[in-house]
């Protein structure tokens, strides 16, 4: 090869080079402007959420609650957990843990959590022990829902919805709940001993366990007692070891009953004014 043809093909070649450089785009600068930054909402931010940590906590502001600790009450014989007259829209998870009175028996009747003429309250996850009763609606509440609890060694009842007599408008929603050692004994003479009480409210009460019932002298004993309660339905519920299994009584409509197991009763099934839709034993 000549000396003029070697210049010619060297040419060709820088000339191929520094096409080819030319013809990439630029890539932009290699070190980041900064540290990345979240681009999702915190779960606060989902579900803003306050905590609970003191026995006797009056709740004040609607929202979402939790519990941080189990709670106990000590030498304290107050409810546990007040929600005031006229609040609404509360929730309440007790996140798995426990809410316990370690009081005797006796005049003092605290409550676990207590609803006051209250709205849109719902009750989750968690265990009571020792109170008079462990939840307890009253006076003219709305939309209240209790749902997996478990209520163990109370006095008078696991949960009790105690309406205005007259107003339609109280209504409650409890399921899968157990409620295990009512025992009435220490409270009185004669004081009666449920594991849920509704009265004067429209109620439902579903897959639910409640036994081991005990009243004191002539008091009644029952797993659940309905009274002058209407629309309300009673479902797919164990109950075991009560002088009564399910009781109804007052002047309530449309009250049915379905699927309910009985064992250890001294009478099953004591219904007034209630239609059975099949599967009670």
């Amino acid at each position: 090869m000549t000396s003029h043809r070697k210049t010619v093909l060297l040419l060709l070649i820088c000339c191929s080079w520094f096409s080819l450089r030319l013809s990439v785009p630029a890539q932009g600068a290699l070190n980041p402007p900064g540290a990345p930054a979240p681009t999702f909402k915190t779960l606060s931010q989902v579900e803003p959420r306050f905590p609970i940590s003191d026995f006797q906590t009056n709740l004040t502001v609607s929202g979402s609650y939790y519990l941080i600790t189990n709670l106990f009450s000590g030498t304290n014989s107050n409810d546990a957990i007040n929600i005031r007259t006229n609040m609404h829209d509360i929730t309440i998870d007790l996140n798995g843990f426990s809410i316990i009175s370690t009081n005797p028996p006796g005049a003092d009747s605290p409550v676990g959590i207590r609803i006051s003429e209250a709205t849109n309250i719902v009750i989750r996850n968690g265990q009571f022990s020792g109170f008079d009763r462990a939840v307890r609606a009253e006076g003219k509440f709305y939309g209240i829902v209790v749902d997996n609890i478990h209520s163990q060694y109370c006095h008078r009842a696991g949960i009790e919805a105690d309406g205005v007599a007259g107003n339609p408008i109280q209504t409650v929603t409890v399921r899968n709940c157990v409620i295990d050692k009512v025992d009435a004994t220490g409270e009185s003479a004669n004081v009666s001993a449920d594991g849920m009480v509704l009265l004067n409210c429209t109620a439902v009460v579903d897959s639910c366990v409640v036994r081991d019932v005990t009243p004191a002298g002539a008091g009644l004993g029952t797993c659940i007692n309905v009274a002058t309660c209407t629309n309300t339905f009673i479902n797919n519920n164990f109950l075991s070891h009560a002088p009564i299994g399910l009781n109804s009584s007052g002047t309530g409509t449309r009250f049915y009953y379905r699927n309910n197991l009985t064992a250890g009763c001294g009478t099953a099934f004591s219904i007034s004014g209630g239609v059975d839709r099949g599967g009670n034993f």
